[in-house]
Protein backbone atom coordinates (compact mmCIF):
# COMPACT_ATOMS: atom_id res chain seq x y z
CA UNK A 1 0.00 0.00 0.00
CA UNK A 2 1.33 3.41 -0.87
CA UNK A 3 1.81 5.89 1.92
CA UNK A 4 -0.80 8.66 2.15
CA UNK A 5 0.42 11.93 3.64
CA UNK A 6 -2.11 14.10 5.51
CA UNK A 7 -1.32 17.81 5.53
CA UNK A 8 -2.72 20.94 7.11
CA UNK A 9 -2.11 24.40 5.67
CA UNK A 10 -1.48 27.63 7.55
CA UNK A 11 -0.94 31.09 6.10
CA UNK A 12 2.11 32.64 7.72
CA UNK A 13 3.65 36.10 7.64
CA UNK A 14 7.37 36.20 8.24
CA UNK A 15 10.26 38.64 8.23
CA UNK A 16 12.47 38.16 5.17
CA UNK A 17 15.18 40.50 6.47
CA UNK A 18 15.93 44.02 7.53
CA UNK A 19 18.51 46.75 7.65
CA UNK A 20 19.11 49.92 9.63
CA UNK A 21 20.90 52.76 7.89
CA UNK A 22 21.89 56.32 8.60
CA UNK A 23 21.44 58.80 5.78
CA UNK A 24 21.99 62.52 5.36
CA UNK A 25 19.21 64.58 3.80
CA UNK A 26 20.00 68.11 2.60
CA UNK A 27 17.57 70.75 1.39
CA UNK A 28 17.77 74.45 0.63
CA UNK A 29 14.63 76.11 1.99
CA UNK A 30 13.47 79.22 0.11
CA UNK A 31 11.65 81.87 2.13
CA UNK A 32 8.11 82.37 0.72
CA UNK A 33 7.61 85.59 -1.25
CA UNK A 34 5.11 86.96 1.28
CA UNK A 35 7.57 86.54 4.17
CA UNK A 36 10.29 89.04 5.17
CA UNK A 37 13.97 88.09 5.16
CA UNK A 38 15.48 85.87 7.83
CA UNK A 39 17.61 87.56 10.49
CA UNK A 40 17.84 84.75 13.04
CA UNK A 41 16.40 81.22 13.34
CA UNK A 42 14.55 80.65 16.59
CA UNK A 43 13.64 77.01 16.18
CA UNK A 44 14.17 74.33 13.57
CA UNK A 45 12.20 71.12 13.79
CA UNK A 46 11.01 68.42 11.43
CA UNK A 47 9.02 65.24 11.03
CA UNK A 48 9.23 62.45 8.49
CA UNK A 49 6.23 61.86 6.23
CA UNK A 50 6.37 58.21 5.09
CA UNK A 51 5.99 57.63 1.38
CA UNK A 52 6.13 54.57 -0.86
CA UNK A 53 8.48 51.59 -0.95
CA UNK A 54 9.48 49.52 -3.96
CA UNK A 55 10.76 46.03 -3.17
CA UNK A 56 12.80 44.27 -5.84
CA UNK A 57 15.30 41.43 -5.86
CA UNK A 58 17.58 41.85 -2.81
CA UNK A 59 16.88 45.59 -2.74
CA UNK A 60 14.40 48.13 -1.36
CA UNK A 61 13.92 51.68 -2.66
CA UNK A 62 12.17 54.07 -0.30
CA UNK A 63 10.60 57.48 -0.98
CA UNK A 64 9.60 59.85 1.82
CA UNK A 65 9.59 63.52 2.78
CA UNK A 66 10.54 65.75 5.68
CA UNK A 67 8.10 68.39 6.85
CA UNK A 68 10.22 71.32 8.04
CA UNK A 69 8.95 73.70 10.71
CA UNK A 70 11.03 76.85 11.06
CA UNK A 71 10.38 79.75 13.40
CA UNK A 72 12.55 82.77 12.71
CA UNK A 73 12.99 86.42 13.62
CA UNK A 74 12.59 88.69 10.61
CA UNK A 75 14.94 91.51 9.63
CA UNK A 76 12.08 94.00 9.96
CA UNK A 77 12.43 96.83 12.43
CA UNK A 78 9.79 95.21 14.65
CA UNK A 79 11.72 91.90 14.57
CA UNK A 80 8.47 90.02 14.17
CA UNK A 81 8.37 86.23 14.49
CA UNK A 82 7.59 84.44 11.23
CA UNK A 83 7.40 80.83 10.16
CA UNK A 84 8.22 78.60 7.23
CA UNK A 85 6.35 75.31 6.93
CA UNK A 86 7.36 73.29 3.90
CA UNK A 87 8.31 69.79 2.81
CA UNK A 88 11.30 68.33 1.03
CA UNK A 89 11.36 64.92 -0.66
CA UNK A 90 14.15 62.40 -0.28
CA UNK A 91 14.83 58.80 -1.22
CA UNK A 92 17.30 56.06 -0.38
CA UNK A 93 17.86 52.39 -1.08
CA UNK A 94 19.21 49.49 0.93
CA UNK A 95 20.23 45.91 0.16
CA UNK A 96 18.16 43.23 1.90
CA UNK A 97 19.07 39.70 0.71
CA UNK A 98 16.06 37.52 -0.01
CA UNK A 99 13.67 40.36 -0.76
CA UNK A 100 11.71 40.29 -3.99
CA UNK A 101 8.86 41.74 -5.97
CA UNK A 102 5.46 41.50 -4.29
CA UNK A 103 6.84 41.71 -0.76
CA UNK A 104 6.02 44.52 1.66
CA UNK A 105 8.50 46.93 3.23
CA UNK A 106 7.93 48.63 6.57
CA UNK A 107 10.11 51.60 7.52
CA UNK A 108 10.53 53.39 10.85
CA UNK A 109 12.28 56.77 10.95
CA UNK A 110 14.13 58.72 13.60
CA UNK A 111 15.56 62.20 13.12
CA UNK A 112 18.86 62.11 15.01
CA UNK A 113 20.08 65.64 14.32
CA UNK A 114 19.18 68.75 12.34
CA UNK A 115 21.44 71.69 11.57
CA UNK A 116 21.04 74.81 9.49
CA UNK A 117 23.02 77.56 7.80
CA UNK A 118 21.49 80.90 6.79
CA UNK A 119 22.84 81.18 3.24
CA UNK A 120 21.22 84.59 2.75
CA UNK A 121 18.09 86.38 3.86
CA UNK A 122 15.96 84.33 1.45
CA UNK A 123 17.53 80.90 1.76
CA UNK A 124 18.31 78.48 4.60
CA UNK A 125 20.38 75.34 4.06
CA UNK A 126 19.30 72.40 6.25
CA UNK A 127 21.16 69.16 6.89
CA UNK A 128 19.31 66.29 8.58
CA UNK A 129 20.89 63.11 9.91
CA UNK A 130 18.22 60.46 9.67
CA UNK A 131 18.07 56.86 10.89
CA UNK A 132 15.83 54.52 8.88
CA UNK A 133 15.04 50.94 9.89
CA UNK A 134 13.66 48.91 6.98
CA UNK A 135 11.98 45.53 7.38
CA UNK A 136 10.75 43.33 4.53
CA UNK A 137 7.83 40.98 5.15
CA UNK A 138 6.19 38.28 3.07
CA UNK A 139 3.39 35.75 3.38
CA UNK A 140 3.35 32.09 2.45
CA UNK A 141 0.95 29.15 2.48
CA UNK A 142 2.87 26.62 4.59
CA UNK A 143 1.99 22.91 4.55
CA UNK A 144 2.59 20.85 7.69
CA UNK A 145 2.47 17.04 7.75
CA UNK A 146 0.08 15.99 10.52
CA UNK A 147 -0.36 12.23 9.85
CA UNK A 148 0.36 9.21 7.66
CA UNK A 149 -1.93 6.46 6.47
CA UNK A 150 -0.02 3.25 5.86
CA UNK A 151 -0.74 -0.43 6.60
CA UNK A 152 2.86 -1.02 7.71
CA UNK A 153 2.47 0.94 10.93
CA UNK A 154 4.55 4.06 10.62
CA UNK A 155 5.58 5.45 14.02
CA UNK A 156 5.24 9.20 14.40
CA UNK A 157 6.39 11.77 16.95
CA UNK A 158 4.07 14.76 17.17
CA UNK A 159 4.38 18.17 18.74
CA UNK A 160 1.54 20.60 19.33
CA UNK A 161 2.62 23.91 17.82
CA UNK A 162 0.86 27.22 18.31
CA UNK A 163 1.14 28.82 14.88
CA UNK A 164 0.21 32.49 14.52
CA UNK A 165 -1.65 32.40 11.22
CA UNK A 166 -1.73 35.50 9.07
CA UNK A 167 -5.25 36.83 8.59
CA UNK A 168 -4.49 39.83 6.44
CA UNK A 169 -3.78 43.52 6.51
CA UNK A 170 -5.38 46.74 5.38
CA UNK A 171 -4.64 50.43 5.19
CA UNK A 172 -7.47 52.92 5.64
CA UNK A 173 -7.68 56.68 5.96
CA UNK A 174 -9.80 58.73 8.30
CA UNK A 175 -10.24 62.42 7.47
CA UNK A 176 -11.36 64.90 10.10
CA UNK A 177 -12.64 68.31 9.01
CA UNK A 178 -13.36 70.63 11.92
CA UNK A 179 -13.79 74.31 12.69
CA UNK A 180 -12.01 74.87 16.00
CA UNK A 181 -12.86 77.88 18.13
CA UNK A 182 -10.27 80.27 19.56
CA UNK A 183 -10.51 80.06 23.39
CA UNK A 184 -12.24 82.98 25.08
CA UNK A 185 -9.79 85.61 26.29
CA UNK A 186 -7.35 85.03 23.45
CA UNK A 187 -7.05 87.44 20.51
CA UNK A 188 -8.15 86.60 16.98
CA UNK A 189 -5.69 85.05 14.54
CA UNK A 190 -3.41 87.29 12.54
CA UNK A 191 -1.03 84.58 11.32
CA UNK A 192 -0.57 80.88 12.06
CA UNK A 193 3.05 80.21 12.94
CA UNK A 194 3.13 76.51 13.70
CA UNK A 195 0.86 73.51 14.20
CA UNK A 196 1.82 70.20 15.77
CA UNK A 197 -0.51 67.25 15.28
CA UNK A 198 -0.29 63.88 17.00
CA UNK A 199 -2.52 60.96 17.96
CA UNK A 200 -3.18 60.37 21.64
CA UNK A 201 -5.38 57.93 23.54
CA UNK A 202 -4.78 55.17 21.00
CA UNK A 203 -7.02 52.17 21.60
CA UNK A 204 -8.62 49.43 19.57
CA UNK A 205 -10.66 46.28 19.99
CA UNK A 206 -11.47 43.38 17.72
CA UNK A 207 -14.89 42.04 16.84
CA UNK A 208 -16.26 39.66 14.24
CA UNK A 209 -14.38 40.40 11.01
CA UNK A 210 -13.53 43.96 12.01
CA UNK A 211 -11.33 46.18 14.13
CA UNK A 212 -12.63 49.26 15.92
CA UNK A 213 -9.84 51.82 16.30
CA UNK A 214 -10.17 54.93 18.46
CA UNK A 215 -8.00 57.90 19.27
CA UNK A 216 -7.79 61.62 19.86
CA UNK A 217 -6.21 64.00 17.35
CA UNK A 218 -4.23 66.45 19.47
CA UNK A 219 -3.56 69.84 17.84
CA UNK A 220 -1.13 72.42 19.24
CA UNK A 221 -1.23 75.80 17.50
CA UNK A 222 1.17 78.71 17.79
CA UNK A 223 -0.11 81.92 16.23
CA UNK A 224 0.36 85.68 16.15
CA UNK A 225 -2.56 87.47 17.74
CA UNK A 226 -4.43 90.24 15.96
CA UNK A 227 -3.89 92.83 18.70
CA UNK A 228 -1.74 95.92 19.18
CA UNK A 229 1.16 93.96 20.61
CA UNK A 230 1.02 91.27 17.92
CA UNK A 231 1.54 88.84 20.81
CA UNK A 232 2.41 85.20 20.23
CA UNK A 233 -0.37 82.90 21.41
CA UNK A 234 -0.71 79.17 22.02
CA UNK A 235 -3.83 77.00 22.03
CA UNK A 236 -4.66 73.30 22.17
CA UNK A 237 -7.56 71.30 20.71
CA UNK A 238 -8.55 67.64 20.53
CA UNK A 239 -10.73 65.83 18.01
CA UNK A 240 -11.87 62.32 19.02
CA UNK A 241 -12.38 59.77 16.25
CA UNK A 242 -13.49 56.19 15.70
CA UNK A 243 -12.78 54.13 12.60
CA UNK A 244 -14.16 50.69 11.66
CA UNK A 245 -11.77 48.54 9.64
CA UNK A 246 -12.93 45.35 7.93
CA UNK A 247 -10.53 42.41 8.23
CA UNK A 248 -12.04 38.99 7.41
CA UNK A 249 -11.28 36.29 9.96
CA UNK A 250 -10.55 38.63 12.85
CA UNK A 251 -12.27 37.78 16.12
CA UNK A 252 -12.23 38.79 19.75
CA UNK A 253 -9.19 36.57 20.47
CA UNK A 254 -7.11 37.64 17.47
CA UNK A 255 -3.77 39.40 17.89
CA UNK A 256 -3.70 42.64 15.93
CA UNK A 257 -1.43 45.59 15.33
CA UNK A 258 -2.83 49.01 14.54
CA UNK A 259 -0.31 51.64 13.50
CA UNK A 260 -1.53 55.23 13.64
CA UNK A 261 0.09 57.85 11.40
CA UNK A 262 -0.67 61.48 10.63
CA UNK A 263 -0.66 61.35 6.85
CA UNK A 264 -1.34 65.02 6.13
CA UNK A 265 -2.91 68.13 7.62
CA UNK A 266 -3.68 71.76 6.83
CA UNK A 267 -5.04 74.67 8.89
CA UNK A 268 -6.45 78.03 7.87
CA UNK A 269 -8.04 80.86 9.90
CA UNK A 270 -11.75 81.36 9.26
CA UNK A 271 -14.17 84.13 10.15
CA UNK A 272 -16.85 83.54 12.74
CA UNK A 273 -20.40 84.95 12.60
CA UNK A 274 -19.04 88.36 13.68
CA UNK A 275 -16.54 88.47 10.82
CA UNK A 276 -13.52 87.96 13.09
CA UNK A 277 -10.81 85.33 12.50
CA UNK A 278 -11.71 83.30 15.57
CA UNK A 279 -12.07 79.93 13.90
CA UNK A 280 -9.32 77.54 12.89
CA UNK A 281 -10.43 75.29 10.06
CA UNK A 282 -8.46 72.08 10.03
CA UNK A 283 -8.33 69.07 7.74
CA UNK A 284 -6.37 66.13 9.13
CA UNK A 285 -5.87 62.75 7.47
CA UNK A 286 -5.04 59.83 9.75
CA UNK A 287 -3.64 56.65 8.23
CA UNK A 288 -4.43 53.40 10.02
CA UNK A 289 -2.28 50.42 9.05
CA UNK A 290 -3.75 47.20 10.49
CA UNK A 291 -2.36 43.68 10.54
CA UNK A 292 -3.95 40.61 12.12
CA UNK A 293 -3.01 37.09 13.19
CA UNK A 294 -4.88 34.29 14.91
CA UNK A 295 -3.35 31.45 16.89
CA UNK A 296 -3.93 28.01 15.42
CA UNK A 297 -2.87 24.88 17.29
CA UNK A 298 -1.54 22.24 14.89
CA UNK A 299 -0.20 18.82 15.87
CA UNK A 300 2.65 18.49 13.41
CA UNK A 301 4.89 15.47 12.87
CA UNK A 302 8.45 16.22 13.91
CA UNK A 303 9.91 12.72 13.38
CA UNK A 304 8.86 9.41 11.83
CA UNK A 305 10.10 5.91 11.08
CA UNK A 306 8.67 2.62 9.84
CA UNK A 307 9.19 -0.92 11.15
CA UNK A 308 9.28 -2.63 7.74
CA UNK A 309 10.54 0.09 5.42
CA UNK A 310 12.85 3.07 5.33
CA UNK A 311 11.44 6.56 5.83
CA UNK A 312 13.56 9.47 4.62
CA UNK A 313 12.62 13.12 4.81
CA UNK A 314 14.00 16.64 4.76
CA UNK A 315 13.87 18.75 7.90
CA UNK A 316 13.00 22.43 7.48
CA UNK A 317 13.04 25.34 9.90
CA UNK A 318 10.40 28.05 9.71
CA UNK A 319 11.19 31.33 11.47
CA UNK A 320 8.32 33.66 12.30
CA UNK A 321 7.91 36.67 14.57
CA UNK A 322 5.11 37.00 17.08
CA UNK A 323 4.14 39.63 19.63
CA UNK A 324 4.93 38.00 22.96
CA UNK A 325 4.05 40.89 25.24
CA UNK A 326 2.83 44.46 25.46
CA UNK A 327 3.26 47.09 28.13
CA UNK A 328 2.26 50.71 28.54
CA UNK A 329 4.25 52.84 30.95
CA UNK A 330 4.76 56.47 31.90
CA UNK A 331 7.82 58.48 32.81
CA UNK A 332 7.33 61.72 34.76
CA UNK A 333 10.05 64.35 34.44
CA UNK A 334 10.35 67.64 36.30
CA UNK A 335 13.31 69.96 36.10
CA UNK A 336 14.16 73.59 36.71
CA UNK A 337 15.80 74.90 33.54
CA UNK A 338 18.29 77.68 34.24
CA UNK A 339 19.26 79.89 31.31
CA UNK A 340 22.98 79.69 30.77
CA UNK A 341 25.59 81.75 28.99
CA UNK A 342 24.65 84.96 27.22
CA UNK A 343 20.96 84.18 26.83
CA UNK A 344 18.80 87.25 27.51
CA UNK A 345 16.55 87.28 30.57
CA UNK A 346 12.95 86.11 30.31
CA UNK A 347 10.11 88.59 30.24
CA UNK A 348 7.37 86.08 29.35
CA UNK A 349 7.29 82.43 28.28
CA UNK A 350 4.81 81.90 25.46
CA UNK A 351 5.36 78.18 24.83
CA UNK A 352 7.53 75.15 25.56
CA UNK A 353 7.90 72.49 22.86
CA UNK A 354 8.82 68.92 23.75
CA UNK A 355 10.08 66.00 21.69
CA UNK A 356 10.95 62.54 23.14
CA UNK A 357 13.97 60.64 21.80
CA UNK A 358 14.90 57.01 22.39
CA UNK A 359 18.66 56.43 22.66
CA UNK A 360 18.81 52.70 23.39
CA UNK A 361 17.09 49.85 25.15
CA UNK A 362 18.32 46.59 26.66
CA UNK A 363 16.16 43.54 27.26
CA UNK A 364 16.77 41.68 30.49
CA UNK A 365 15.03 38.69 32.03
CA UNK A 366 11.70 40.10 33.15
CA UNK A 367 12.28 43.77 32.36
CA UNK A 368 13.56 46.36 29.86
CA UNK A 369 16.07 49.13 30.48
CA UNK A 370 15.32 52.24 28.44
CA UNK A 371 17.49 55.32 28.00
CA UNK A 372 16.49 58.49 26.23
CA UNK A 373 15.85 62.19 26.59
CA UNK A 374 13.15 64.77 26.03
CA UNK A 375 14.18 67.76 23.92
CA UNK A 376 12.78 70.87 25.57
CA UNK A 377 12.67 74.20 23.69
CA UNK A 378 11.50 77.24 25.65
CA UNK A 379 10.16 80.05 23.46
CA UNK A 380 10.06 83.34 25.32
CA UNK A 381 9.93 87.11 25.09
CA UNK A 382 13.22 88.57 26.27
CA UNK A 383 14.06 91.71 28.21
CA UNK A 384 16.17 92.77 25.28
CA UNK A 385 15.08 95.30 22.66
CA UNK A 386 17.65 94.00 20.16
CA UNK A 387 16.42 90.40 20.43
CA UNK A 388 12.84 90.52 21.75
CA UNK A 389 12.07 86.85 20.99
CA UNK A 390 14.36 84.03 21.94
CA UNK A 391 14.54 80.24 22.19
CA UNK A 392 16.47 78.14 24.69
CA UNK A 393 16.94 74.39 24.35
CA UNK A 394 17.72 71.76 26.94
CA UNK A 395 17.68 67.96 27.01
CA UNK A 396 15.98 66.19 29.91
CA UNK A 397 17.67 62.76 30.09
CA UNK A 398 15.92 59.74 31.57
CA UNK A 399 16.59 56.09 32.32
CA UNK A 400 13.78 53.74 33.20
CA UNK A 401 13.38 50.08 34.08
CA UNK A 402 10.03 48.68 32.97
CA UNK A 403 8.85 45.22 33.96
CA UNK A 404 7.47 43.02 31.19
CA UNK A 405 6.42 39.51 32.07
CA UNK A 406 8.08 36.78 30.05
CA UNK A 407 10.67 38.93 28.30
CA UNK A 408 14.22 37.59 28.03
CA UNK A 409 17.56 39.06 27.04
CA UNK A 410 17.38 37.69 23.47
CA UNK A 411 14.13 39.46 22.56
CA UNK A 412 13.61 42.49 20.36
CA UNK A 413 11.24 45.34 21.10
CA UNK A 414 9.41 48.10 19.30
CA UNK A 415 9.09 51.20 21.49
CA UNK A 416 6.96 54.22 20.64
CA UNK A 417 7.08 57.34 22.80
CA UNK A 418 4.81 60.36 22.91
CA UNK A 419 4.28 63.37 25.14
CA UNK A 420 1.09 62.66 27.08
CA UNK A 421 1.00 65.83 29.17
CA UNK A 422 3.18 68.88 29.74
CA UNK A 423 3.15 72.26 31.45
CA UNK A 424 5.58 74.83 32.79
CA UNK A 425 5.97 77.64 35.31
CA UNK A 426 8.18 80.70 35.04
CA UNK A 427 10.03 80.98 38.37
CA UNK A 428 12.24 83.97 37.62
CA UNK A 429 13.74 85.86 34.71
CA UNK A 430 16.30 83.06 34.33
CA UNK A 431 14.45 79.95 35.54
CA UNK A 432 11.57 77.90 34.16
CA UNK A 433 10.23 74.75 35.76
CA UNK A 434 9.15 72.22 33.11
CA UNK A 435 6.98 69.19 33.82
CA UNK A 436 6.32 66.47 31.28
CA UNK A 437 4.82 62.97 31.21
CA UNK A 438 6.15 60.64 28.51
CA UNK A 439 3.94 57.71 27.51
CA UNK A 440 5.77 54.60 26.33
CA UNK A 441 4.16 51.85 24.27
CA UNK A 442 6.31 48.72 24.29
CA UNK A 443 5.86 45.67 22.11
CA UNK A 444 8.07 42.62 22.69
CA UNK A 445 8.86 40.60 19.57
CA UNK A 446 9.74 36.93 19.87
CA UNK A 447 11.18 34.81 17.07
CA UNK A 448 9.46 31.43 16.90
CA UNK A 449 11.37 28.58 15.25
CA UNK A 450 9.16 25.77 13.97
CA UNK A 451 11.00 22.58 12.97
CA UNK A 452 8.99 20.36 10.64
CA UNK A 453 9.52 17.53 8.17
CA UNK A 454 8.84 17.68 4.43
CA UNK A 455 9.45 15.70 1.22
CA UNK A 456 8.85 12.32 2.89
CA UNK A 457 10.12 9.32 0.93
CA UNK A 458 9.44 5.62 1.61
CA UNK A 459 11.76 2.87 0.30
CA UNK A 460 11.79 -0.92 0.86
CA UNK A 461 13.87 -2.34 3.69
CA UNK A 462 16.72 -4.59 2.54
CA UNK A 463 16.79 -8.20 3.80
CA UNK A 464 20.10 -7.68 5.64
CA UNK A 465 18.56 -4.73 7.48
CA UNK A 466 15.68 -6.90 8.64
CA UNK A 467 18.02 -9.54 10.08
CA UNK A 468 20.68 -7.43 11.78
CA UNK A 469 18.88 -7.17 15.13
CA UNK A 470 19.11 -10.05 17.69
CA UNK A 471 15.98 -11.45 19.30
CA UNK A 472 16.70 -9.50 22.49
CA UNK A 473 19.02 -6.55 22.99
CA UNK A 474 20.20 -5.32 26.38
CA UNK A 475 20.81 -1.58 26.10
CA UNK A 476 22.24 0.85 28.66
CA UNK A 477 20.98 4.37 28.18
CA UNK A 478 23.29 7.19 27.15
CA UNK A 479 23.07 10.96 27.79
CA UNK A 480 20.21 12.62 25.88
CA UNK A 481 18.52 9.29 25.19
CA UNK A 482 14.74 9.09 25.03
CA UNK A 483 12.38 6.15 24.59
CA UNK A 484 11.54 7.49 21.13
CA UNK A 485 15.19 7.59 20.00
CA UNK A 486 15.85 4.08 21.32
CA UNK A 487 12.72 2.65 19.68
CA UNK A 488 13.59 4.30 16.37
CA UNK A 489 17.18 3.03 16.45
CA UNK A 490 16.14 -0.60 17.04
CA UNK A 491 12.98 -0.54 14.87
CA UNK A 492 10.56 -1.29 17.62
CA UNK A 493 7.83 0.79 19.24
CA UNK A 494 7.72 2.97 22.34
CA UNK A 495 4.68 0.94 23.43
CA UNK A 496 6.66 -2.34 23.37
CA UNK A 497 9.57 -0.79 25.29
CA UNK A 498 7.17 0.44 27.97
CA UNK A 499 5.40 -2.93 28.30
CA UNK A 500 8.61 -4.96 28.60
CA UNK A 501 10.42 -2.53 30.92
CA UNK A 502 7.38 -1.41 32.96
CA UNK A 503 7.78 2.20 31.91
CA UNK A 504 5.45 5.03 31.01
CA UNK A 505 5.87 6.86 27.68
CA UNK A 506 6.35 10.08 29.65
CA UNK A 507 9.05 8.72 31.99
CA UNK A 508 12.47 10.36 31.89
CA UNK A 509 15.20 7.74 31.82
CA UNK A 510 18.43 8.08 33.75
CA UNK A 511 21.85 7.54 32.19
CA UNK A 512 23.03 3.92 32.52
CA UNK A 513 19.59 2.39 32.95
CA UNK A 514 19.16 -1.08 31.49
CA UNK A 515 16.55 -1.32 28.75
CA UNK A 516 15.41 -4.68 27.34
CA UNK A 517 14.64 -4.39 23.63
CA UNK A 518 12.84 -7.32 21.98
CA UNK A 519 13.04 -7.74 18.23
CA UNK A 520 9.84 -6.59 16.57
CA UNK A 521 8.49 -9.51 14.58
CA UNK A 522 4.87 -8.51 13.95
Amino acid sequence: MSMEIIRETAKISYVVGGDSIQTIVEHDIIVPDINPDVARVLLLDGEVLPGSSDVSKDRVNVDAAIRYKILYVSDEETQSVKSINTTGNFSFNTDIPGSGSGMRAKTRYEIEHMDYNILNGRKIGIKTILKASVQVLDQTEQDFIIDFRDEEGIQVLKDNMGIHCYLGEDKVHYTAEEELEIPAGKPSIKEILRTDVKIMGKDYRTDDNKIIAKGDINILTLYTGDNEEGSIQFMEHEIPFTQFIDLPGVGSRSECDVEYKIKDYSFNPQEDSDGELRLLRGEITVELDVWGTDRKDIEIITDAYALKSNIDYDRHLLKTDRVSGREHAQISLKEIVDLEGKNPAISEVFNVLYKPNLFEYTCRDGYIEIQGAVECNILYLANNSEQPVFSYGRELPFAQKIELEGITSDRKCEIDMEIEHSNYSMLSESEVEVRVIVAMHIKAIDQVNVSYIANVRKTPLEDEDMGKYPSITIYFTQPDDSLWNIAKKYRTTVEDLCNINELSPWDSISVGRQIIIPKKTG
